[in-house]
């Protein structure tokens, strides 16, 4: 299976063991932004910033499943969410879990096409019986 997995950049070194785990399994990684440079400001590095994005989409696009690590803050982790989200509502997939400790901080992480899980571990779990 092909896997998304959106997290703040602050949380990388957590998303990069889930990315062991993940290849572990034989599934791949659709992206791996944990090799972006920080470029806040966004506006001093335009090009950068178009090509980050870009590649998230095509990410998330190219999954079977979405992991979202909820976090209270972050833009990006939230649009990553959000396009996540209509691409289930549009297309099907990917299958989206919400992990971590802000599972209820909008009415979006409780739409129909989102499952909760406590831990990444019940992720994986849920994985291996779908594969």
């Amino acid at each position: 299976m092909k896997i998304y997995v959106a997290g703040k950049f602050q949380k990388k070194e957590l998303v990069l063991e889930i990315y062991n785990k993940i290849k572990e399994m034989g599934h791949e990684v659709t992206h791996d932004w944990t090799t972006h440079l920080p470029i806040k400001p966004y506006n001093e590095h335009i090009e950068l910033a178009k090509q980050y994005s870009q590649n998230e989409l095509e990410g998330i696009a190219r999954s079977d499943i979405s992991i979202y690590i909820s976090d209270s803050t972050g833009h990006t982790l939230h649009m990553e969410f959000g396009a996540a989200l209509i691409l289930k509502y549009t297309t099907g997939k990917p299958i989206i879990y919400v992990i971590g400790d802000y599972q209820d901080i909008s009415p979006w992480l409780f739409n129909q096409h989102v499952i909760h899980k406590n831990s990444i571990e019940e992720v994986i779990e849920e994985i291996k019986k779908l594969t």
